[in-house]
């Protein structure tokens, strides 16, 4: 392990609470250290790791090295052969694994002994890793949640204190944990980029689970705005069933959607109505437009 430079903040860099940060903050040093020795972190709070999003990391890696040195523990372990030693990951897994696939034989790191799993606070630890994920823009929307959730359980932190630790308003943090109340299948639509967080957000406009299924069935279709979900589930609260005036138009949007080859959804209001012909390219519409007017 070879000693290369001071970093300055250290921790309090991930952290933006400006609590923590005093005049005289020690500075971190950051070494280099095998890679093979540098093992994941059991508790990474992070799932999913864009493959491609990891090629280009790792393309970068292999031309500027990395930029961003990794957050890592000192264990140690007994073994027949004596003491080993090896490095566990707190932050900068994504890192880790794009230095791997660019075939690095050493990554820097910042070593903090405090945050060992042998007698340092692994709450800490854990706490680190989650807000370094979140302050990443790369998230999908159910992971920012989960994160936000567990921050929020595991460490007993308020929505507030979220918020100013991840540099970000009440309201994203409140709104990002609302997602978790969604049924397991569409959680996992949101997670693999098939619905969009703003969908999402507006199908718990609905607080029945079958309505926001036979919505998000619609969604899927590509028929329907997230503003005229939300508005849809507006028109429910107060009264005025929205399934039940759908209802009446089932037979025609079938028969619409026969004729013309694409989903079709039909709105009414009290004024009149809407109706919502899906197409995906300009082929599609020639062919739409086509049946209609012959």
């Amino acid at each position: 392990m070879k000693k290369l430079f001071g970093l300055g903040k250290g921790l309090n860099s991930l952290i933006p609470d400006a609590k923590h940060i005093t005049p005289d903050i020690k500075k971190d040093s950051v070494f280099y250290v095998e890679i093979n020795k540098v093992r994941p972190n059991p508790q990474q709070p992070r799932h999913d790791f864009d493959d491609e999003g990891l090629k280009e990391l790792s393309k970068s890696i292999r031309k500027y090295g990395v930029l961003q040195p990794l957050l890592v523990s000192k264990v140690e372990e007994e073994s027949n052969r004596g003491m080993n030693v090896y490095y566990q990951l707190i932050a900068g897994e994504r890192r880790l694994r794009a230095s791997k696939q660019a075939g690095l034989p050493h990554v820097p790191v910042i070593i903090r002994d405090d945050l060992s799993p042998e007698g340092g606070d692994k709450r800490v630890a854990l706490e680190v890793a989650l807000i370094e994920n979140l302050q990443r823009t790369d998230l999908n929307p159910l992971e920012e949640a989960e994160a936000y959730d567990r921050l929020a359980k595991e460490f007993g932190l308020t929505q507030k204190e979220i918020a100013e630790k991840v540099a970000k308003s009440r309201e994203v943090v409140a709104n990002a944990i609302r997602l978790l109340n969604l049924p397991k299948d569409i959680r996992e639509s949101l997670r693999s980029g098939k619905l969009s967080r703003a969908h999402a957000r507006a199908l718990l406009a609905f607080s029945d689970e079958t309505k926001q299924r036979e919505m998000y069935k619609q969604i899927l279709a590509g028929g329907v705005s997230s503003r005229e979900v939300e508005s849809i589930a507006s028109t429910a609260k107060k009264g005025k069933s929205s399934a039940k005036k759908d209802s009446k138009f089932l037979e025609l949007e079938k028969n619409l959607a026969d004729t013309l080859k694409t989903p079709v959804l039909i709105h009414s209001t009290e004024k009149g109505g809407k109706i919502v012909i899906r197409f995906a390219t300009l082929q599609d519409l020639n062919k739409i437009a086509k049946s209609i007017i012959d």
